[in-house]
């Protein structure tokens, strides 16, 4: 018996060896396709705000619908509409649209709408993207995953169910974007991911050219011009463009003052604010929320 026990320990440390020396270090294989460089240049992951169905939405005919974050709109049965610079785009049960932020549209319809949507933030889009709607058709995956999203909506609400959407939800978003004809961004300097990073994570925080320059271990001059080759912007635009996109979130999901937002945004007083948010977006922090406030679950 003692001599068994013997053997079973001395082959149970064999198995950790050969376990140990088994171990994968390499992130990447020489069979596989390396994405990390494709993933430092393309779009950031989406922060989704909210996912919604409705059978018959009757609230749907809305005037120059315009949001700080993004929305993803599919029907399973036609008759409504979004109306855009002219143009009447049916949102047909074979087709679901992506329309990107500060987009100015109409919604309109003679019936109640069936419908399921997404709100969600892109912190940093892979390149620059006009306001107008993209339509998509709805091929097997997208009406696949939209169907399960939409059981989903069926169920008891819990957390389990709640995380489960989450997943759903952005699966249906990621293959949506995998579909969306968009010129391929340059690959990215990590320096500079890093400091994209920096703006996105703390907007509130000193990102004058010389800090960013410095955080990016590169001389004022070569930084501004290697930013502004990868980013199509100056460092300073961009800044100031992230925070206003900040403060329009704060804006429209928070009851914050104004007060509050410009100093959690980057800006040192509401005055500030105010004159770069209406120079960004055409209207001030209390118009922007007044119209987000008129249009709260939509």
């Amino acid at each position: 018996m003692k001599n068994a026990w013997t053997a079973f320990h001395i082959l149970l440390r064999l198995c950790r060896i050969v376990n140990t020396r088994r171990k994968y270090l390499n992130y990447t294989t020489p069979w596989g396709v390396s994405l990390a460089r494709v993933s430092g240049a393309g779009w950031s992951d989406f922060l989704l705000h909210e996912c919604g169905y409705q059978a018959a939405l009757e609230d749907w005919n809305h005037d120059g619908v315009d949001s700080p974050f993004w929305r993803f709109y599919h029907n399973p049965k036609p008759g409504c509409f979004v109306h855009f610079r002219g143009r009447q785009i049916a949102l047909e049960p074979s087709t679901c649209m992506i329309i990107p932020a500060d987009t100015v549209f109409d919604c309109r319809g003679p019936v109640p709408a069936c419908h399921l949507w997404m709100h969600f933030t892109v912190n940093r889009p892979g390149g620059p993207v006009d306001p107008a709607p993209l339509l998509l058709p709805m091929d097997a995956l997208l009406t696949t995953l939209a169907q399960s999203v939409i059981a989903l909506h069926h169920e008891h609400a819990s957390d389990t169910r709640d995380h489960r959407l989450l997943h759903e939800s952005s699966a249906l978003l990621y293959a949506a974007f995998a579909r969306l004809s968009l010129p391929a961004p340059p690959p990215m300097p990590e320096r500079l991911l890093g400091v994209l990073s920096l703006v996105q994570r703390a907007p509130h925080a000193d990102l004058s050219n010389r800090l960013l320059a410095a955080r990016a271990g590169m001389s004022l001059e070569r930084f501004i011009r290697a930013f502004r080759e990868h980013t199509g912007s100056t460092p300073a635009a961009y800044v100031s463009a992230a925070r206003v996109r900040h403060a329009q979130q704060l804006l429209a999901l928070t009851d914050k003052t104004v007060d509050q937002i410009a100093l959690e945004s980057g800006f040192p007083n509401r005055h500030y604010l105010t004159r770069v948010f209406s120079r960004h977006t055409g209207c001030g922090p209390a118009e922007f929320r007044a119209r987000q406030h008129r249009r709260k679950g939509r």
